[in-house]
């Protein structure tokens, strides 16, 4: 008898879980929110972790043929008027098989969702998940046009707002953390034009700007800053006359070497306010288990996010696979030992990217000198940061896949 899995969620997680089930030859089907899929935001950093994931499906080439791979990234001091250094990022696909790449976040949700239905997997929208019911060694979800969904398990793959997140374990209190980010695309300036792809990082005095191209002729931006009054925790794009004020604010701060003209270049401007939420020490209860940001929402400085969701997804799938019957007892073996494995992983990657995001704001002249002499005792990157990062990548496994 087949295995039928509930996925909550089509951003991301949720396609990439949906397949690799499918895969593996369980029933699956998804249910997402929205009307359709995702239109906001900007990019995504994917590192080795995605690709081996997605390689699995056969999707790992053709998804680096959307995307943008970095060759090289370059770190100045606007408190100095000092690059501080440069790496190497190509020396990532050497080591590790697979590059570091940037994704514009709407094509890469559009790419997943159109790899999963020509996958045959079966995906519904407008389905708002009100409730979760457990009985009899079923999981019925519950959605807010009074339909319902019966399967085996459900997997909450509802990001940052998680539904399933909330009925299981309660709305919990977050906290501002007094930041918000600040984005847009713009053509390339002739300053920042180069044969290598580059991302540039410029940290300022209590604020932080990154530039890097996604395309031959196209980069993204993004400006970290402090503001005391709560912002949005969503993708917002601003109006013409908010990104008009917001523009010309931030090309006063003294943004050189091509901040300036990106900003000025931006063809749409988007804002988003960063909060912090505590991590939870488990992530299922009974059938039903969290996965990606429904479990461990981080800040974006590190970019990781989207990363340790696919480690999520590989553990799982093995896990489950693993598992053989779907009973009360296996899930729970399951779950367990997926918790196990995640969770001391996903609470170095928050941690270092709640750091860096500090770091990213560091204010006044001597903080800043001791921040920016770090960078360049480094050769252009914090040490520490590295190490995390380094240790991060080589997951979710070394050699052959076990699904």
């Amino acid at each position: 008898m087949s295995k039928s899995v509930i996925i909550i969620g089509c951003g991301i997680a949720g396609p990439v879980l949906a397949m690799l089930l499918k895969h593996k030859g369980f029933d699956v089907v998804i249910y997402e929110r929205q009307s359709e899929i995702q239109q906001s935001g900007l990019t995504l950093g994917l590192s080795p972790q995605t690709f081996k994931v997605l390689n699995i499906l056969g999707l790992a080439e053709p998804l680096l043929k959307e995307c943008q791979a970095l060759d090289e990234g370059v770190t100045y001091s606007q408190v100095r008027k000092q690059e501080l250094g440069r790496i190497d990022v190509s020396r990532m696909r050497r080591g590790f098989g697979w590059p570091l790449v940037l994704a514009v976040r709407t094509r890469y949700c559009q790419f997943l969702y159109e790899s999963a239905k020509e996958r045959g997997v079966e995906i519904h929208f407008k389905k708002r998940c009100v409730d979760v019911l457990q009985e009899d060694e079923r999981v019925t979800a519950v959605f807010e046009d009074g339909t319902e969904a019966e399967g085996d398990l459900l997997v909450g793959c509802d990001g940052l707002h998680s539904a399933v997140r909330d009925i299981l374990f309660g709305k919990e209190e977050v906290t501002y953390m007094g930041l918000v980010q600040i984005g847009g695309f713009s053509p390339t300036p002739e300053v920042l034009k180069s044969d290598k792809a580059t991302m540039r990082q410029f940290f300022g005095d209590g604020a932080h700007f990154m530039g890097a191209p996604v395309s031959s002729d196209q980069m993204v931006w993004v400006t970290t800053i402090p503001q005391p009054t709560e912002a949005r925790e969503d993708w917002r794009r601003l109006s013409l006359e908010e990104a008009h004020e917001m523009v010309k604010g931030l090309q006063a701060a003294s943004w050189e070497n091509g901040p300036k003209q990106l900003i000025a270049g931006a063809t749409g401007v988007t804002k988003y306010g960063l909060y912090e939420r505590p991590i939870l020490d488990i992530w299922h209860k009974g059938r039903v288990v969290l996965l990606g940001d429904a479990a461990h929402p981080t800040s974006p400085h590190i970019g990781q996010g989207a990363n340790q969701a696919m480690e999520d997804c590989y553990h799982l799938v093995r896990l489950l696979c693993k598992a053989g019957p779907f009973t009360d007892t296996s899930l729970e073996t399951a779950f367990t030992e997926y918790e196990s494995i995640r969770i001391p992983i996903v609470r170095k990657s928050v941690a270092q990217a709640k750091k860096e995001g500090e770091r990213r704001v560091t204010v006044g002249k001597e903080a800043c000198d001791a921040r920016d002499e770090a960078i360049l005792a480094g050769g252009g990157h914090d040490p520490e940061r590295m190490k995390v990062q380094m240790e991060l990548i080589m997951g979710p496994f070394v050699g052959e896949s076990e699904i």
